[in-house]
């Protein structure tokens, strides 16, 4: 085990840094970057801590030809290892071994989520691994519900775009992740109602800006983003349609300009995300007056 593992594993905060710092010395930053996205990964529980360290390596990669990306990086590391519980064991890399009765159709996997059985989600990951519809099926089912803000397909799509930039190897271990996620919580399929606003992104932009980039409007977005190119969009599209509500314009109050380098608990690296998503300086301005006062960081890790 390297010494930048060890210290993620051990959670030693106050020593990531240097061993960020010196592996980054000797490999380069993408390696780091790749390194620090693999652990948070195999890291990865649906808690909320656990699924936003791996959405922040993502948003991570967006920045890197910022100067700031190395530091970055090193919060993704201590987000990672601080967020990873504890009681948790090394994860099998391997996808599952299947019988030849296995089930690969969308329904399957629908009844694995209604029974909140991960464990037949991912033998179902495993029949689909190499097909080439696995995409259409896999965000259909993360895109039934939309519980907690949509993280089911936001999840998905991270994981999805994650396994490019850290290698195919890890591919299965990468949409383990959206499984994972879609088998975590239940949700009520959501029933379109076939109108969608046609100033829809506007909307949600100007919802970021007015609510001064709380929570919800936040995740909006980023649903957006998610179901973006996907023949699920215009799902996504009716739901936010129907669940947000245009905004007025008002002046936003200053927030001062700074690259995300933060403790990224602190707000769900929502900051970061934002950063990562848009140049628009109010929109990255109401994330920051989130960021100001936002404390989720104060949630202990057990």
């Amino acid at each position: 085990m390297t010494p930048l593992y060890e210290s993620f594993i051990e959670r030693d905060i106050d020593a990531i840094p240097a061993a960020v710092r010196a592996f980054r010395d000797e490999h380069g930053s993408i390696e780091t970057y790749k390194s620090v996205g693999r652990f948070a990964v195999l890291a990865y529980s649906p808690s909320q801590h656990g699924k936003h360290a791996v959405l922040a390596c993502l948003a991570a990669w967006a920045l890197r030809e910022e100067p700031y990306f190395d530091d970055v990086v090193t919060q993704c590391a201590i987000y990672a290892a601080e967020s990873r519980q504890p009681w948790s064991e090394p994860p099998i890399l391997s996808p599952p071994a299947i019988d030849d009765g296995q089930r690969g159709d969308v329904d399957e996997l629908r009844e694995a989520i209604a029974a909140l059985d991960r464990l037949r989600g991912e033998r179902w990951l495993a029949k689909r691994l190499n097909d080439d519809d696995l995409a259409r099926d896999y965000f259909t089912a993360a895109a039934d519900d939309f519980e907690d803000l949509g993280h089911k397909l936001i999840v998905a799509d991270a994981a999805w775009r994650l396994v490019p930039i850290l290698g195919e190897h890890g591919r299965f271990a990468a949409l383990r992740l959206g499984i994972w996620e879609m088998c975590a919580y239940p949700g009520e399929r959501y029933v379109e109602r076939g109108e969608i606003a046609e100033d829809l992104d506007r909307r949600l932009i100007d919802n970021v800006i007015a609510n001064e980039g709380d929570i919800e409007s936040a995740h909006a977005l980023f649903l957006l983003e998610a179901a973006r190119g996907k023949p699920i969009e215009t799902r996504v599209r009716d739901f936010l349609t129907h669940t947000t509500q245009p905004s007025a314009p008002r002046p936003l109050r200053p927030a001062p300009s700074s690259p995300p380098v933060y403790k990224l608990s602190r707000d769900y690296a929502e900051y970061l995300k934002i950063c990562a998503l848009t140049a628009d300086p109010a929109v990255r301005a109401a994330a920051r007056l989130n960021l100001d006062r936002s404390h989720f960081d104060e949630l202990t890790f057990a």
